[in-house]
């Protein structure tokens, strides 16, 4: 929790990252329209922010977040964990955001802070699952250079399904072009610094726009803080073009400097 936050009081108890974890991989327990809000929070939002904020990042209806909180809540009850009811004072209707988020209110919205052992555990819980994608690079032969992709899934990356396949392909064709994998907006490596090929694709057109064809020339390379950069509200309404534009310049500036 932040300091100096005038959190909203809430009866609802803690849980350990291990519990959370634990309870991240039940099958069908979390609420896919829970894991897309969390992932918009902590990887695209520093770990707080209102439903309205979210929905400008996801393009999902802000009211589809409470529901969603019910959702996981009840699922989680059957398979026997126990959450505490917390109970509004005067609808006597229960407080479901309370059991994942801290809250309290800024410039007039009501902003939720993801729970600190949730965010941990939400981070290896994701990054276990991304871990198998990215160990995928240069496994896949033969891959045409344009594939399917934007069907929308029951998963939790946005509700829409991102095509491996696709984005291993282009790593590989970038690596052929450029010897290794960089940011095309920062030219940070994380060859060079970590010693790993690691990289984010970045989809120029947003795939919240619905099904089409992705081809790998509609595939950016980015690391994590340009890749999420681009994802936020300071940015997301212009295109890739802008945010390089301002890289570049940026960089210019600092070399004076």
């Amino acid at each position: 929790m932040k300091e100096g936050l005038n959190y909203y009081p809430t009866n609802a108890q803690n849980f350990t990252v291990d519990e959370w974890l634990i309870m991240l991989q039940e099958d069908n327990c979390f609420s896919p329209i829970l894991m897309e809000a969390m992932y918009a929070l902590i990887f695209e939002m520093d770990g707080s922010g209102s439903a309205k904020q979210i929905s400008e990042i996801t393009g999902r209806s802000y009211q589809n977040y409470n529901r969603s909180m019910a959702e996981t809540v009840k699922n989680l009850r059957k398979r026997r964990y126990v959450f505490i009811e917390d109970i509004r004072k005067k609808s006597k209707k229960e407080r479901y955001w309370s059991h994942f988020y801290n809250g309290y209110y800024k410039n007039n919205l009501f902003i939720w802070e993801v729970k600190d052992n949730l965010r941990i555990a939400f981070i290896k819980f994701i990054s276990g699952t991304e871990e198998n994608s990215f160990s995928n690079i240069n496994s896949e032969k033969g891959i045409n250079s344009e594939v399917d992709e934007g069907t929308r899934r029951y998963r939790i990356h946005y509700h829409i399904e991102r095509n491996s396949k696709i984005v291993n392909y282009s790593k590989r064709e970038f690596i052929k072009k450029n010897g290794s994998l960089f940011c095309e907006a920062c030219n940070f490596s994380f060859k060079k610094t970590y010693e790993i090929d690691f990289i984010e694709a970045h989809h120029v057109l947003p795939l919240y726009i619905g099904k089409r064809i992705t081809k790998g020339i509609d595939l950016m390379m980015l690391c994590a803080n340009c890749h999420r950069a681009v994802h936020s509200k300071k940015w997301n309404d212009k295109s890739i073009d802008h945010f390089l534009d301002y890289m570049k310049n940026n960089s210019i500036h600092q070399n004076k400097l």
